[in-house]
């Protein structure tokens, strides 16, 4: 599932009080040396907040930089003064749930972005946010409740129609999915996200249409790992394997560590093509990106054994039970290359 207005990040964000002498000398000095837009805007109000510290609108304004900057701690500090000089305004409940999400605390945050709702009805911001947020907990009704009001006061809206089309098709419903994935390419023609969900839906429909959105994604964004490899596997689920070798070679010249499209590769050269040293090629580059890919040492076993390498086929079973202990069809061919 894509996210959408938050990215979930690999932090923790306490709410603890301020960093000891040592890290604000060393911010300072970073911030004093940072030519960057952001960092000159935010030296500004570093200044004029000197100025005016009880200013509720500049401190927000720096805080909105301190995410920006990934500062969470210190904007953390700064929203603090904000609420309590000021807690009236929707937008500082608005980056108050920012933050909260951030710390992983969703409960929070859906309190905050309630409640910047009840201040601004018509705050499609925190509308988007609350119905992400009911997404990603599941809450499918509650969210689609949200992006309904959204589009009805803005039919443009492609981040409202691509998510309540997933809200849709994560409920099973995929055919409004597919009805707010055409709308929202019909509101933008370039809208990248929502042929990959249509070509998704087709695929798993066996639907040959699905070839199509997968090839459109892959005009937009033409160095697509994903849309290729969607498209890929589809060529190689309806046998044109041509097709799906030249999908899946694309893939690795540009990330020679995909082990999927790697793994895929091989295993199109071990069952359908039967040329196994071509096959054990591209198994060994997929445990190359993934040491602990269990299938491919198990493929790769299995194609050392059709090839009389009885020795590395052994490594290559062991390997995976070692990985997988519990892993039978790895015993079985375990056993059938130590047999005298």
């Amino acid at each position: 599932m894509r996210i959408f207005g938050w990215i979930i990040l690999a932090f923790s964000l306490f709410f603890v009080g301020c960093s000891g002498d040592g890290k604000k000398e060393l911010d300072a000095k970073t911030i004093a040396t940072d030519t960057t837009a952001v960092g000159v805007r935010l030296a500004e109000l570093n200044k004029l907040i000197i100025e005016k510290p009880g200013d509720a609108i500049l401190l927000h304004e720096r805080a909105r930089v301190y995410i920006d900057l990934r500062k969470y701690e210190d904007a953390l500090t700064d929203m603090q003064k904000v609420m309590s000089i000021d807690s009236t305004k929707s937008e500082y409940f608005l980056t108050m749930a920012d933050l909260s999400f951030a710390a992983n605390r969703t409960f929070n945050a859906k309190e905050f972005l309630e409640k910047a709702i009840v201040l601004d009805p018509e705050n499609t911001d925190a509308m988007m946010r609350l119905a992400e947020l009911n997404l990603i907990v599941k809450q499918y009704a509650q969210s689609v409740a949200l992006l309904t009001k959204v589009l009805a006061k803005d039919k443009s809206n492609t981040n409202a129609w691509l998510m309540r089309g997933i809200n849709f098709k994560e409920n099973g419903d995929t055919t409004r999915a597919v009805s707010d994935f055409r709308s929202a390419i019909e509101a933008d023609a370039n809208f990248y996200d929502a042929y990959m969900q249509l070509g998704i839906i087709y695929q798993l429909r066996n639907d040959p249409i699905a070839e199509g959105y997968f090839t459109n994604a892959i005009k937009i964004k033409s160095n697509s790992e994903e849309a290729l490899y969607g498209r890929g596997l589809w060529y190689q689920e309806q046998n044109q394997l041509d097709k799906a070798i030249q999908d899946y070679t694309t893939i690795v010249q540009l990330n020679p560590n995909n082990r999927n499209a790697h793994f895929n590769l091989g295993y199109i050269h071990q069952i359908y093509l039967k040329v196994y040293p071509e096959a054990v090629k591209h198994y060994s580059k997929a445990i190359l990106a993934d040491p602990k890919y269990i299938e491919a040492y198990y493929n790769r076993g299995l194609c050392n054994e059709f090839m009389g390498n009885l020795r590395d086929a052994t490594v290559d079973f062991k390997t995976a039970l070692t990985l997988r202990p519990v892993y039978p069809a790895a015993e079985e061919g375990l056993k059938r290359v130590s047999r005298p």
